[in-house]
């Protein structure tokens, strides 16, 4: 029996020394999250206005365009549930907050991370933010929430090719919007529709409680309250589900009928924004983030 355990040590001794450093390397890559963290808990007593969602608002609104000092918390995938987490948890510790603005999209109240094919970025909240989201051990490790092969391409990325991927700017704008527009954007919207398109009524009655519980919350602590349904290209627009996007738009007019310190924009099919806005089929790039940031600037102002 000592034998077998004396080869057993040796055999997994070496697979820890290797798992443990796989770990440390990962953790040592620079990421937006911790740096949207840091910098909320550096300037908690200045930053006024909070802009949380998913890639909309992520690669949407730059804060280097807003008068206020702003923060961009939005991250890729992030969900409703998740927006919920941080305002919920440091809306107290921002002394000069004074609005948050919220995505309303065509998914907001159909998705939830730990459901969906991306739910390995919950480690991303459980490891680099004070952000408890309360999910399963695997999350609180690099190694266990993400392919090895995925891992070990980040590992080569930083280390080797000294490359980031972690593009943001240090108020958390995402910057790799800089790139050229997709040269499929007629075509790309229509598949990017469907794969957005569900019926899932028990995640949107969960939402939709969720939504309701932040702008109460917000309420309760004098935040004022912008709901956005950003612009999208025709392509996206032409293919959504019009039931699920009256679903949609109704919570944030029902939102702004209900609550004095809410108010709700739907710029879906704005035609202010055209094609040379636009990244993709429902994202905006670099030049349509700055034309929107300064629309959202004169909301937030008036």
């Amino acid at each position: 029996m000592k034998k077998f355990f004396h080869i057993f040590l040796i055999f997994c001794l070496p697979v820890l020394a290797l798992s443990v450093t796989l770990e440390l390397l990962l953790r040592n890559i620079p990421n937006g999250y911790e740096l949207k963290s840091d910098y909320l808990k550096t300037n908690k007593k200045s930053i006024k206005t909070l802009l949380v969602g998913s890639s909309h608002i992520l690669y949407g609104i730059n804060p280097k365009f807003l008068k206020e000092k702003a923060l961009n918390y939005g991250n890729v995938s992030q969900t409703i549930d998740i927006d919920y987490q941080i305002i919920n948890q440091h809306i107290n510790n921002l002394e000069a907050l004074e609005t948050i603005v919220i995505r309303l999209s065509y998914t907001t109240l159909f998705e939830q991370l730990v459901n969906g094919d991306e739910s390995w970025r919950i480690k991303d909240y459980e490891l680099y933010t004070d952000i408890n989201l309360g999910q399963s051990f695997k999350y609180h490790f690099e190694i266990l929430s993400v392919k090895l092969k995925n891992n070990l391409k980040r590992i080569n990325d930083f280390y080797i090719l000294n490359q980031n991927s972690e593009l943001v700017t240090t108020e958390g704008w995402g910057t790799d919007t800089n790139r050229e527009s997709s040269q499929n954007i007629d075509t790309v919207g229509k598949l990017i529709a469907e794969k957005h398109t569900t019926n899932d009524d028990a995640i949107y009655v969960e939402n939709y409680r969720t939504l309701d519980a932040i702008v109460d919350l917000c309420n309760d602590n004098e935040v004022k309250v912008i709901l956005v349904t950003m612009p999208a290209y025709k392509s996206y627009v032409q293919h959504l589900n019009q039931n699920q996007l009256e679903l949609t738009t109704s919570a944030g007019e029902f939102m702004e009928n209900n609550y004095s310190n809410c108010s709700y924009f739907n710029f879906l099919t704005d035609n202010r924004f055209t094609r040379s806005d636009f990244l993709d089929a429902d994202h905006l790039n670099s030049q349509g983030a700055e034309k929107f940031s300064k629309l959202i600037d004169r909301l937030i102002n008036k």
